[in-house]
């Protein structure tokens, strides 16, 4: 198993298991899944989406969004917007989040392919260098141990990585979160530049730890 760096300094395996400080919620936080998944995965070629200004807004937070098996509370200033014919059946929702530095994506989506499937996927979507190895820790999503990643570098993600990815700019950074719901679980993938990813970061780790797992 390929070793990743956590915290600056610990190297630990992609596992499901985390040693401590390895940005778990006791932790500073720290800031997320690539192709051969199953057939069942909510991943969509970027063919036929839209441009973001002709994305339709659905809905303005906030709000209450409820998903098969979790429910989120979504906070002011975040858009719902429509799905492409490209995106629906592969991802669940898509809300673009304004920032100073332009706008980041956030995808919702569940999987049945496994959730360290899915992380290697993710990870293999990023070239990165040295000093920005991949991220991998944990938060607690309602109760839910779930995965932490936080990714930045070259976006490779080739025609299937990318449903509902593009926002206002360049996808430099990437930070997610999955949760074991099983049987199928459940993927928050927040995209952009590296800079307007940073202006979101905390709050949308505090909106991923506000998720209510319905069983």
């Amino acid at each position: 198993m390929t070793p990743w760096h956590c915290a600056g300094t610990a190297i630990v395996t992609l596992s499901l298991t985390f040693g401590a400080g390895c940005g778990s919620d006791d932790a500073s936080p720290v800031d997320t899944p690539v192709s051969s998944v199953s057939p069942g995965s909510h991943e969509a070629s970027t063919s036929g989406q839209r441009s973001v200004d002709d994305q339709k807004t659905l809905h303005t937070g906030p709000f209450e969004k409820t998903f098969e098996g979790i429910r989120f509370s979504v906070p002011a200033g975040w858009k719902e917007v429509e799905l492409s014919p490209a995106q629906q059946g592969f991802i669940d929702a898509k809300f673009l989040i304004p920032t100073p530095h332009g706008d980041v994506t956030l995808t919702c989506s569940s999987n049945s392919g496994g959730i360290e499937t899915n992380m290697q996927r993710w990870i293999g979507q990023f070239h990165a260098p040295p000093e920005k190895r991949p991220v991998l820790g944990e938060v607690d999503v309602g109760g839910k141990k779930s995965t932490w990643v936080e990714l930045e570098g070259e976006f490779e993600g080739g025609p299937m990585a990318g449903a509902g990815a593009a926002g206002s700019g360049p996808i430099e950074r990437m930070l997610g979160v999955a949760i074991p719901l099983g049987p199928r679980d459940f993927y928050l993938k927040l995209t952009g530049s590296s800079a307007a990813v940073s202006d979101v970061r905390d709050s949308f780790r505090e909106f991923a730890r506000n998720g209510r797992p319905l069983s």
